[in-house]
């Protein structure tokens, strides 16, 4: 079935050379004044995903309950900012247009994805966004033992629920960076890695701009890999972030504009059996003010977390987690942003076609490196978040899919309580 349309192309061009041959046995004419293509036509893919350019296209119609990210009650220290609103809940459709290539010269592989897509709100057409990403990138080889990858992208999308730090607001998020990956085997199993890399964030809302950041590291590692089931890694990373739209006041509050992060991790890779499977990682990042330095670091924080993936049966798996991580600030105003969070999901194939999928999660973030306790909207450097989803998927075609989808999430934070559910029935359509 992936070759319908390849085939059907060929059944006339083979039926066209059939009729040929019968033709030279009526007339000799006919014969000699049939044209052959023989050696013109180029040869057809045997499959779409041999095709020099694959796209896919999606379509989703839902509800969001609310548009804004506002908060349904308000609490002592922001209710002058918040007095009166109510959450603005529309019926929504999402629109996504994707493409992707990849073209090979000697050993090295080059490709380039692209996607463009529209969030509509019936009746609120002011709120409509636009989201986009593009990359381009070589996956390279070098000899025998050096393998990477070059990669430049940007892309630009709405925050996820719970994710922003504004209220009563549409925040996009666009991201521009340049990276690179590098793994050169050294001696039997161990190999070792060197990455670098660039990163710019900024934010449509005004006081997520806050968070906006320019960011560029390096990271070199060894790895030692036992087996394809069994691998261990340590990397050592030094990051200089610069906050570019924090005013100098700021500084008073213990918000930093540029300051040097060092992280030290080891990670492990762990495949016990084909049904159950482990990654786990433990690390400590520390930070110091001022622009990029290989100074020593002052002040640390754990960094850690464990996933398992469990086939409990042919058709049902399990995947659990939970992390205790630091990273750039997202939905708190602060130098950085200290989460822990635990997941459960599961997933069950309940016919060939019907897939059913469904997980709870909840998170704690909190300022990490940072003075003050309170932010610049008056709210708590802290934020707790509850969420739950559910999907059913039905594979109609080899090529087109259906799905329907319920997620739900709750943030609380100084005493604002922000539920958000979004409901959608999304059909994809993928010929490769």
């Amino acid at each position: 079935m992936f070759r319908s349309g390849a085939l059907t192309l060929g059944a006339v061009l083979m039926l066209g050379a059939v009729s040929g041959v019968q033709g030279q046995d009526l007339s000799a004419f006919g014969a000699a004044a049939a044209p052959s293509f023989v050696g013109v036509l180029p040869n057809l893919p045997q499959n779409w995903s041999d095709l020099p350019l694959q796209f896919n296209v999606s379509q989703a119609v839902g509800y969001d309950s609310n548009l804004l990210n506002t908060p349904t009650q308000t609490g002592a220290l922001a209710s002058n900012l918040l007095t009166g609103l109510r959450p603005i809940a529309a019926f929504e459709s999402i629109s996504n247009y994707e493409a992707s290539t990849k073209w090979y010269i000697g050993g090295d592989q080059f490709f380039a994805d692209g996607s463009l897509g529209w969030n509509r709100y019936l009746n609120h057409t002011n709120f409509n966004t636009q989201h986009n990403s593009a990359d381009f990138g070589v996956n390279w080889i070098y000899g025998s033992k050096c393998t990477g990858q070059l990669i430049a992208s940007e892309r630009t999308a709405e925050s996820l629920p719970g994710q922003q730090v504004s209220v009563n607001a549409i925040n996009s998020v666009t991201t521009v960076a340049f990276n690179e990956t590098a793994k050169c085997g050294v001696t039997g199993n161990y190999a070792a890695i060197f990455n670098s890399g660039t990163t710019t964030s900024s934010n449509s809302a005004p006081t997520d701009q806050l968070n906006n950041f320019q960011s560029q590291f390096v990271a070199a590692g060894m790895t030692y890999t036992v087996s394809d089931t069994n691998s261990l890694q340590v990397l050592a990373t030094v990051t200089g972030t610069n906050f570019t739209d924090r005013p100098v006041s700021t500084n008073t509050l213990g918000l930093f504009r540029k300051f040097t992060e060092d992280q030290i991790n080891l990670s492990y890779n762990k495949q016990f059996d084909p049904y159950l499977s482990m990654v786990a990682s433990i690390g400590v990042v520390g930070i110091r003010e001022g622009g990029f330095t290989f100074a020593p670091a002052t002040g640390f924080e754990p960094d850690y977390s464990l996933s398992v993936t469990w086939s409990a049966t042919p058709k049902l798996s399990i995947i659990a987690s939970l992390a205790h991580s630091v990273a750039p600030p997202t939905n708190i105003v602060a130098n950085l942003q200290v989460s822990d969070a635990a997941r459960v999901g599961v997933t069950y194939q309940f016919t060939p076609k019907v897939t059913l999928a469904a997980g709870v999660n909840i998170g704690y973030s909190t300022s990490s490196f940072t003075a003050t306790t309170v932010n610049l909207l008056a709210q708590s450097q802290n934020e707790r978040l509850y969420g739950a989803q559910a999907t059913m998927t039905y594979a109609m075609t080899p090529f087109l899919e259906a799905s329907l989808s319920y997620q739900f999430s709750k943030t609380v934070q100084a005493g604002l309580t922000t539920p958000t559910s979004v409901s959608l029935l999304t059909v994809k359509y993928a010929p490769y």
